[in-house]
């Protein structure tokens, strides 16, 4: 029923993924795979919502609809066994614009506040925008090459700087762990015993592969959390990022209250958009079938990639994809420094995400982005394969 292996000419729409090289990189041309959006058309079901709401004509002055509480409500009670009210809902302008505010809100200039990296870039940016300290407690690898949260280190760290916010990634972006209820458990713990506001960024949480399972931080028993908010949006899921949608799930009244407060100080609402309410209804309603081949799609990729990596970079070692759809190589073994990995994929033709820029943990390490048509997607990994034999 669902295409995903036809290749779609997205150059010259103003798309951030294929149209920016130049400006970017200063290359023209390359063959993108950074960019966490997907080339693949929305959901049939969610392009005749939005051709129905065309057709009407009209686009004035718009309020968010019971009807889409409605369907994120049922989403995530269907999907994720999470029970959410409808008086917990607050309405985003976007997930990175929120962390923005909250941490205006939440925090005062030279606070420091906590990340844990190698970890989605703009939390360090809107941390540094908005003149506080980064305080990074990076994540470790065992042995296997997993991924684990250093919680002794997040202990001493909160100690030493007295931060009182974390932002948190669940699933992680970009080494692909969907944290295990005992990992979560563990963290509430810390945080409320220190007195630390989580803010828990939980956009990928749909995208998550057999064996694991996504657990809401909102689902942890009440008593072992910190004060708390969950980010939640369609956008990720159905590949609707230009409908910056997004919702801060709030169970705690009194911040909740203050975050509303924080949102009418600013003169900040959601979207207002009918075109975005519409998507995002209809993705919550009417998407899961489009969902489930989605990421039987993306397990396809996800073993190309591994197989034509073995075969042709042995050296290279790839983290279990346990959610998401971006793959995080590690190239250390290869002994080359991190800008000459840089150099020779971009003169290679084809443009990762650069691990460095997730922070310093992800020097020699590249990302991936799997969300497209297998052959685009095994003709970027031939041309990173060549740069880096050599």
């Amino acid at each position: 029923m669902y295409d995903f292996q036809t290749r779609i000419n997205r150059r010259g729409t103003s798309c951030a993924k294929w149209d920016q090289d130049k400006k970017r990189t200063g290359r023209e041309g390359l063959l993108p795979l950074w960019v966490a959006d997907m080339d693949f058309h929305i959901a049939p079901e969610i392009q005749v919502a939005l051709e129905k709401r065309l057709v009407h004509g009209v686009f004035g002055y718009t309020f968010r609809p019971e009807s889409l509480d409605d369907a994120l409500i049922n989403w995530f009670s269907e999907r994720h066994d999470w029970k959410i009210s409808r008086d917990e809902i607050v309405e985003a302008p976007g997930i990175v614009p929120f962390i923005h505010m909250a941490i205006q809100k939440f925090s005062q200039p030279n606070d420091a506040i906590v990340i844990q990296e190698p970890v989605y870039y703009p939390f360090r940016l809107a941390i540094e925008n908005n003149g506080r300290q980064v305080v990074n407690n990076p994540l470790k690898q065992d042995a296997e090459g997993k991924w684990h949260m250093d919680l002794p280190g997040l202990a001493k760290v909160l100690d030493d700087s007295s931060a009182k916010l974390l932002v948190f990634c669940s699933p992680h972006n970009p080494v692909g762990r969907v944290w295990q209820e005992n990992e979560l458990l563990a963290l509430a713990d810390l945080c409320r015993d220190k007195g630390v506001i989580l803010i828990s960024d939980e956009i990928h949480a749909d995208l998550v592969h057999p064996g694991y399972r996504h657990t809401p931080w909102l689902t942890l028993p009440a008593e072992r959390r910190p004060k708390s908010i969950s980010l939640v949006s369609a956008t990720k899921t159905f590949n609707l990022p230009g409908f910056t949608t997004a919702y801060a799930i709030i169970e705690d009244p009194e911040l909740r209250d203050e975050t509303r407060k924080m949102l009418k100080g600013l003169g900040m609402g959601g979207s207002e958009s009918p075109l975005a309410y519409a998507a995002t209804e209809s993705a919550w309603r009417d998407g899961a079938d489009w969902l489930d081949a989605l990421l039987k799609h993306l397990r396809t990729n996800d073993e190309l990639l591994r197989t034509k990596l073995a075969a042709g970079l042995p050296q290279v070692k790839v983290s279990d994809l346990e959610g998401t759809y971006l793959e995080w190589l590690d190239l250390r073994a290869l002994g080359l420094e991190d800008r000459n990995i840089w150099n020779r994929v971009l003169d290679a033709g084809v443009w990762p995400s650069r691990g460095s820029q997730f922070g310093k943990t992800g020097e020699c390490f590249l990302r991936v982005n799997i969300a497209c048509p297998s052959s685009q997607l095994e003709e970027g990994l031939d041309r990173i394969i060549t740069a880096l034999q050599s």
